[in-house]
Formats: C-alpha cells, structure tokens, sequence
C-alpha cells in the first residue's frame, strides 16, 4: 500500500453534501461518529452538529475539534491504495470500522482526541458547531430541534444526516451523490440499506433483513405503515425537494419535535427558539423519524434505496430507539393509523386504483388486541379527519388466520380497502398466497380491484 500526502494553499471547495448532526450527551459514541464523517472520501463536505445542552463533555469535544479544524493547514491527501489485480474495494474499506462497530459496552469504546480527528480529516471536510442551549424545564431535548437550526446553517446542494453515536464508511456519501446525480435522477432522495453494529439481538436483525429488501420508490412507499422503510439518517435529499418539503409544513419547520406535556402535544422544533406549538389532539405525538417519513410520502415525494450497506447502526441497551416513550408500539400504531387515515381520505394509498376511486370502507383484518387497538385508533382519525362535506369512511373489523381463503368476485370493489394488520412476514406470505388462491378462477380485472394493503 502506498499513501502519498501533499499539502498545499488550495481554494477550499464549497460543499457538495451538508450533513446534519443532532446531539446530546453522546459520548463516548461521539468521537467515532464524526470521525468517521470527517473522512469521507470523494465528496465536498461540511458537518454541522447542534449540541442540545451536553454535559458529559461532548459540546467542549465537538468545540475544540471545529477550532482544530478551522486552524489547520488546507491538507489534500492523496490515497493510492494500490494491490495487484487492482485497487481496494468496499469490503476492504469497511474493515477501518470493525473495532469501533463491534461494540454495545460505553466503557470499551475507543475515544478519539481532537488531535487525533483533526489530522486525519479529509482536505474537502469541514465543519461547524451550532450551540442550543434551552431551559430544561420549558423545553425538553429535542432532535427536530437541532436538525432544524443544522438545516438553517447549511449550504450544500445535497443534506445528509447522521446520528451521533453512528458510523459511516467512506465511500459513504459519495456514493449517495453519484446515486442521486447519475443513476436515479428522478428520485428526490436516496437511502441505503443498513448494517447493524454493537449489540446483536434477532428482532433488530430481521428488521434490518426487511428493510434492506426495499429497495425501489414503490417499496418504499408501499410498505411504510409496517414500519419505516428507510433510517431517514441513511438518506442524502435534494435540497430543493427539502424546501418544498419545508414549505408544506405546518410553521415552515422541517422537522417535528413532539412531546406529550400536561394534557397536550406540543411541538418543540417549529419555532427557531424552542417555543411550543400545540396540537388540539393530546394522542398525536410520536418519533421524528416516523413522523418525517410518514409526512414525505404523504405530500407527493418519493425515495429509493440503493444496495448499499452505506450507514451503520450502532445498537446498544440504552439507546432511544428502545427506551423513549414516543417509540412504544402504541405511539408508532397511533401515527400509522393518522397517515393512513389522511392517505385514505387524500386518495394517496400506495396503489393506484385508490388514487382513481374515492375510499368508502377500510375491511380490517388482524387478531386479539392488535385489531381491536388498530380498529380504534384508525376510527378516531377517520372522524377527526373527515372534512364536513365529504362521506365518511366506513371501518369494519374481522377477526382473520392468515391462509384462510374466503374472498369472492363480490369483494372486489375499488372503493373498498382491505388492511390486513400482521407484522411478521410468514402471515402476510400466507395471506397473499390466499388472495392468489381465492381470485385464480376469477377474470383479472376482480384481482386488480381487489384493493390491499399491509399494516403492524
């Protein structure tokens, strides 16, 4: 291996690709974390992390490493990574990461210093550090928040994300460039697929099996009320999709921070100074994360993924995705049961009869407690969201084993939805596999109308 570094007083390049960092309290993960952006290859690049009132020692990291960064010399590294048969590929990349990856314990992780990050950044990396500082009794942490002033402090044609406890390999980024500008130009975003890292637990690698199978716009779409089909943190957006995004958005934020106070959901991220906006119904506050995406496809814009596994995903006890409230299986069905609601009555289901004929029923089909939670939480949106002068949609709920085969030519109605609420992916292959069953005698045109969707 040869490596060949110059230094020189080049121009520094305005960046390609903005990459947005919320934080708080993120050691010792931090360190990691923005190295491994820091050292993206192949791409103009400025980082901007809101620290969100740190005090285990991140938010003096972070700014000791921007004055670092500021004040070091304009290095251009030049890498030739050269084996016979060719050079280096992405496997061999991704073994930079091993150590840091193999991790859930805080008290094993390697910590790097800002000395350490500084000098092996790359020439085209930049970075800035947004300090939010609020009071904790008026306002609590707030992802959407940060993610929100980093937005406003950006400038790149193309805005990442990252969490602070995440790795990236380097090629990362670039690739995500070259997906957007080259290979899918009409793709308003890009994800990729994802690789877990830290603790190791079989519910969290089925879901990663699942998620990395989506990989096309129409998947993306279609399966996002089983849960969210894309890590939003995995995903490079063109700006001007994010602004008209923004522009749709109640307040003009880009985010959503919802929090459950005194009787009241207030959003936490619409105003620039933490103000709280309310929302008159008290059960609607979830995860940013599902909120986002949930909103992205509801308002017209679409996502592919490449087959990529471009975003790590540390997984470890304590980690939000597990412990917060917002993310339990009641706040995640209650948003579901919103967007599938408002997709209901808008005419935006993800298949296309919908979109011609107006929903008047929604057959739901599922077991126990889950039906009967589904069937209540998707009655009171329906209501809620009803304007006065259109019909209400009817809801019925039937208790249904998957593989049962009970449906007629009759059943075919285009106004009609048929929901059928199973989260694992044995039930809905058996279910389909019925549907296939009950329509093979029937004329196409029944199948077609045969409206279907799958909901957890």
């Amino acid at each position: 291996m040869k490596r060949r570094r110059t230094t020189d007083a080049a121009p520094r390049l305005e960046p390609t690709v903005s990459v947005l960092m919320p934080c708080r309290n993120a050691m010792p993960w931090l360190t990691a974390a923005v190295r491994s952006v820091l050292t993206q290859r192949d791409v103009a690049l400025e980082l901007i992390v809101g620290d969100d009132a740190s005090a285990d020692g991140s938010r003096a990291w972070l700014l000791a490493l921007e004055r670092a960064m500021a004040a070091r010399a304009v290095e251009t590294e030049v890498t030739c990574l050269e084996r016979e048969g060719g050079t280096r590929g992405a496997e061999a990349e991704d073994d930079e990461f091993e150590a840091e990856a193999s991790t859930d314990d805080a008290t094993k992780m390697r910590t790097y210093d800002v000395e350490e990050v500084a000098k092996v950044a790359s020439g085209s990396c930049t970075m800035k550090v947004i300090a939010i500082d609020r009071d904790p009794g008026v306002s609590p942490s707030g992802q959407g928040l940060a993610l929100n002033a980093c937005f406003e402090a950006s400038s790149g044609a193309f805005v990442g994300e990252m969490e602070s406890d995440d790795l990236r390999p380097p090629h990362a980024f670039a690739s995500l460039v070259r997906a957007l500008q080259k290979e899918n130009p009409e793709w308003d975003c890009v994800t990729s697929q994802i690789r877990l890292c830290g603790w190791d637990r079989e519910g969290m690698k089925r879901f990663e099996r699942w998620q990395n199978g989506l990989l096309t716009p129409e998947d993306l779409a279609r399966e996002r009320f089983l849960e969210i089909p894309a890590l939003r943190a995995s995903a490079l957006f063109r700006r001007e999709k994010l602004n008209e995004f923004r522009a749709k958005t109640h307040g003009g934020a880009l985010y959503r921070d919802l929090w459950f106070r005194n009787g009241t959901v207030l959003d936490f991220a619409a105003s620039p100074a933490g103000e709280a906006v309310a929302d008159a119904q008290p059960h609607r506050w979830w995860p940013v994360d599902s909120d986002f995406w949930h909103r992205w496809f509801q308002n017209g814009f679409n996502a592919g993924k490449v087959p990529q596994k471009l975003y790590w995903w540390r997984q470890y006890a304590n980690q939000s995705t597990r412990t917060h409230s917002r993310c339990s299986h009641e706040q995640l069905r209650k948003c579901k049961a919103y967007f599938f609601a408002a997709a209901a009555l808008d005419g935006q289901l993800p298949y296309a009869l919908a979109k011609k004929t107006p929903v008047k029923k929604i057959v739901l089909y599922g077991v126990g407690e889950t039906l009967r939670a589904w069937c209540s939480d998707l009655q009171l949106e329906i209501t809620a969201q009803t304007p006065s002068d259109r019909s209400t949609i009817e809801i019925n709920a039937t208790e249904h084993k998957p593989g049962w085969a009970r449906w007629a030519e009759t059943d075919a109605d285009a106004s009609v939805v048929h929901a059928f609420v199973f989260g694992m992916a044995p039930a809905r292959a058996k279910i389909a596999r019925a549907i296939d069953r009950s329509f093979k005698s029937l004329p196409e045109s029944a199948r077609k109308a045969f409206n279907v969707v799958y909901i957890a």
